[in-house]
């Protein structure tokens, strides 16, 4: 398992834009607390600091397919680096402008609101580089679980840089940061020659799908509506193991219950994509979705932390290979010119639900307790797995045979290199 991981940070570039990619994408780990906490600093008002914190996850979420669709058109350099540019001036302008009143809350959501909107997919965009760096097949499957366990790493790691730089420094060093971060990792992701190859494609999505884009394919639409049930369980439970430690009178084993989700994810990520598979991607995605609805559905049973440490630990040895099992469907499913489209359609169907999943969940949990919110939490991934059953076909069709369109003025040397190792 190991050698496959080497194998492929040993690709030429690879290791480069690996490194640059996460830089940019820790500033999206990093940028919801920090907002938080400097405008609550600021303002003196959580609710404010809720409603900023909300507008950036809503407008990045909903939005990120048309980025992605811009991308796939114009190219990666072409439209990342502007993207940077707003997001970081955004994120700026929060500092400058926070304040108590209804011209200083207007003006916080609004530009809290437009860095969400202008986020650079650089996740999306990473996996469009791993495609033409490895091709479809096993090492596709590494390297896409291998970028989904270091992306899980940054959302355990990004909470504690920005709460020590609110402490060490000031709160405003949180969201500038997350502005530094992100033009820093972007410039840098652009720089490496694979992400300058990349052009996007001659002729629009639109005028090979129509408006619908990568949503054109039915198995891209099972595969967002499917994993938005997944997402929208994932946000009951950050909420409801909260409620579930505090109801067991034990409010630190919160911290350790997600901890050990997060642990779990990255050992059961590892694992998964170490292996060579001989079911398809299809077959494997509806196995894993079988054994999450498996794995969460005593939650709602169980009092105990230590047991119920136990199921979530199980959970998130099956979260990471499902996630990287759908974007690797995501990226055979794509209709041609819509690699990070859709890629990006996978991210809002997990992240856009995921946080209407943390909203219901503290009303869930006030109003009808920790039980029959986590018991809806297992009903939301239920409903995903039936989602996926009804578009099984779909799932398990052979992917597309033509070419994506992408012009690579490297593409000869990148195989041959490929070849050698």
């Amino acid at each position: 398992m190991r050698s496959s991981y080497l194998a492929i940070l040993r690709l030429p570039h690879a290791r480069a834009l690996l490194l640059a990619s996460l830089i940019g994408r820790l500033s999206f780990a990093t940028g919801p607390l920090g907002l938080v906490l400097f405008v609550q600093d600021a303002t003196g008002s959580f609710a404010q600091a809720g409603a900023a914190s909300a507008a950036i996850a809503l407008t990045s979420g909903l939005l990120a397919p048309v980025r992605g669709r811009l991308v796939d058109r114009y190219g990666q350099r072409r439209c990342l680096p502007p993207l940077a540019v707003v997001f970081a001036a955004a994120l700026a302008g929060v500092v400058a402008v926070a304040r108590p009143g209804p011209a200083g809350f207007a003006g916080t959501v609004g530009l809290a609101a437009a860095a969400g909107a202008a986020a650079p997919p650089l996740g999306a965009s990473m996996r469009v580089l791993w495609f033409s760096l490895v091709g479809q097949g096993p090492r596709l499957q590494t390297a896409y679980a291998l970028d989904a366990v270091l992306d899980e790493l940054l959302f355990v790691a990004g909470p504690l840089l920005v709460g020590g730089l609110a402490t060490v420094l000031e709160p405003a060093a949180g969201p500038l940061a997350a502005a530094g971060l992100a033009l820093a990792g972007t410039l840098g992701f652009v720089a490496s020659p694979v992400s300058k190859a990349y052009t996007g494609s001659r002729t629009a999505p639109a005028d090979r799908t129509g408006w619908a884009g990568a949503l054109s394919r039915p198995g891209i639409r099972t595969l967002a509506l499917s994993l938005a049930g997944v997402g929208a369980a994932i946000g009951i439970w950050e909420i409801g193991l909260v409620g579930a430690a505090r109801q067991a009178g034990s409010a630190e084993a919160a911290g350790l219950l997600l901890a050990a989700w997060a642990a779990a994810s990255a050992v059961g990520g590892l694992w998964y994509g170490g292996r060579s598979w001989r079911r398809p991607p299809g077959q494997r995605y509806l196995a894993l979705l079988g054994l999450l609805v498996l794995a969460c559905a005593p939650m709602a049973a169980i009092t105990s932390p230590l047991y119920l440490g136990a199921v979530v630990a199980l959970v998130g040895l099956v979260l990471a290979p499902l996630e990287s099992s759908a974007y690797v469907l995501a990226a055979e499913q794509a209709p041609p010119g819509t690699l990070t489209e859709s890629g990006t359609w996978m991210t809002s169907a997990i992240n856009v639900t995921g946080a209407f999943g943390i909203a219901g969940a503290g009303a869930l949990v006030d109003r009808a307790g920790v039980s029959l919110t986590l018991a809806i939490a297992w009903a939301c991934t239920a409903v995903g797995l039936l989602v996926a059953l009804a578009g099984r076909d779909h799932l398990g069709a052979a992917p597309y045979r033509g070419k994506h369109e992408v012009r690579h003025v490297a593409t000869r040397q990148l195989r041959r290199e490929r070849r050698m190792l």
